[in-house]
């Protein structure tokens, strides 16, 4: 997989996860309503302002990531499409994607919303790595294949 292949299939899957962080918020308002308190928390024991959680912040909150999941949605696909074109197999370019958007999901889930990983994630993150590890393998040996037919004749 070239390197450009390879960018577009993470910022790809980076892409699908904030679409689905944005989804949690758009359609769970009680997340919302206790990240928005979190956050508000933070800001005034960080900057000295005090803020407090409204309603319309939560709805505010609620619309932007509703907008979020088209916006993101749409650069997905975007760099899916070229990562496809970019990778040496689609196959390639779809395992990237995916995994790379498990991984970020996994990573804001933890971050933003507090959720657990359990030992299963770990051990599905290790199979999804070795496996992308054996499909860039394959893709080098056949593109090295290739190149030296090519040279011969």
């Amino acid at each position: 997989m070239g390197m450009r292949g390879s960018i577009c299939a993470v910022q790809a899957g980076s892409c699908a996860a904030l679409a689905s962080i944005c989804a949690k918020l758009a359609l769970t308002p009680s997340v919302t309503t206790t990240l928005v308190e979190s956050l508000s928390l933070w800001v005034s024991g960080s900057v000295g302002v005090s803020l407090t959680t409204t309603d319309q912040l939560v709805l505010v909150t609620r619309v932007i990531s509703a907008v979020g999941i088209l916006l993101f949605n749409a650069v997905m696909w975007t760099q899916f499409t070229k990562s496809m074109h970019l990778c040496s197999s689609t196959l390639e370019a779809t395992a990237s994607t995916t995994s790379s958007n498990f991984f970020f999901t996994a990573v804001l889930g933890k971050v933003l919303f507090r959720e657990q990983l359990g030992t299963l994630w770990y051990l599905g993150s290790v199979l999804m790595i070795v496996g992308l590890a054996v499909l860039h393998r394959g893709s080098e040996d056949q593109m090295n294949n290739i190149q030296q037919a090519k040279k011969t004749s």
